[in-house]
C-alpha cells in the first residue's frame, strides 16, 4: 500500500520501503534509454558508485519533511552504495534508533550496467561517510557478500554482491521479516524492489508493504 492509501499492514508491524534519491547516473541512463542513445548510457554507466544529484538531495529532504509527521523508526536498513547511504542519512537521521547496512539489498551487478551497480570497500566507504561508524556494518563481509570486482568493468574497480538478486531474495525477505521493532524502513534500489514488492518506485517514494 502506498503512503496515503488504505493501510494493509498487519497489526503492530509496519514495514516501509524507499527508493534512493536521483543519483548522478540516473539522468544519463533515463535519457539514454528514451533516445536509444548508447553514448549517454555509457556515460551514466561509467560512474562508479554515484552520489545523489542536487535533485536527489532535494527529494531526500522532502522525504525527511514527510517523515517528520510520522512516528520514529526502530530500524532503517540500507545498502553500502553511496546513493542509498546519502538518502538514508538525509531522510532518516534522528528518526531511527538503529541503522543497518547490508549488501544483500543491492541490485545484481551485471557487467554491462557498469559502475552504478558497484561500491567502494568498507574502509573507503567509512572514510567518505564517517557517520557510518555509528551504524551497524556487521552485515558487510568483504570477500563474501562484498567482493572486489575486475578493473576491466565499465566504471573501474568496485565492490559488489557476487550473487544475483533473484538468488538472494528469499533469504533477504526472511531476514527483513525477522527484524525486531514495530517500525522498520528499507532504503534501496529499483532492481530489488520491483522483485520484492512487485512495484516500480520513483526516487524517494515511500511505500508501505506487507512481506508475505
Amino acid at each position: 500500500t502506498r503512503i496515503g492509501g488504505r493501510a494493509t499492514m498487519a497489526a503492530g508491524r509496519a514495514m516501509f520501503f524507499v527508493r534512493h534519491g536521483e543519483a548522478e547516473h540516473n539522468p544519463y541512463v533515463v535519457q539514454g534509454k528514451k533516445e536509444n542513445n548508447a553514448e549517454l548510457l555509457t556515460r551514466g554507466r561509467s560512474i562508479l558508485n554515484p552520489s545523489l544529484t542536487e535533485k536527489g538531495v532535494a527529494q531526500a529532504t522532502a522525504l525527511r519533511d514527510q517523515l517528520a509527521k510520522q512516528p520514529p523508526f526502530d530500524i532503517v536498513v540500507t545498502t553500502p552504495l553511496a546513493r542509498a547511504i546519502e538518502t538514508t542519512r538525509i531522510a532518516f537521521e534522528g528518526r531511527a534508533a538503529r541503522f543497518i547496512v547490508t549488501p544483500e539489498a543491492t541490485e545484481t551487478a551485471e557487467e554491462r550496467l557498469g559502475g552504478p551497480q558497484r561500491g567502494f570497500s568498507l574502509a573507503e566507504t567509512v572514510r567518505r561517510y564517517p557517520y557510518l561508524e555509528g551504524w551497524d556494518l556487521s552485515a558487510v563481509r568483504e570477500g563474501d557478500n562484498w567482493v572486489r570486482g575486475d578493473p576491466s568493468v565499465l566504471g573501474g574497480v568496485g565492490y559488489y554482491h557476487p550473487a544475483p538478486v533473484d538468488a538472494r531474495l528469499p533469504a533477504l525477505r526472511a531476514w527483513l521479516k525477522a527484524l525486531p521493532g514495530a517500525r522498520v524502513a528499507v532504503v534501496g534500489h529499483s532492481g530489488v524492489f520491483d522483485r520484492l514488492l512487485g512495484a516500480q518506485m520513483a526516487n524517494c517514494e515511500l511505500v508501505e508493504h506487507t512481506l508475505e
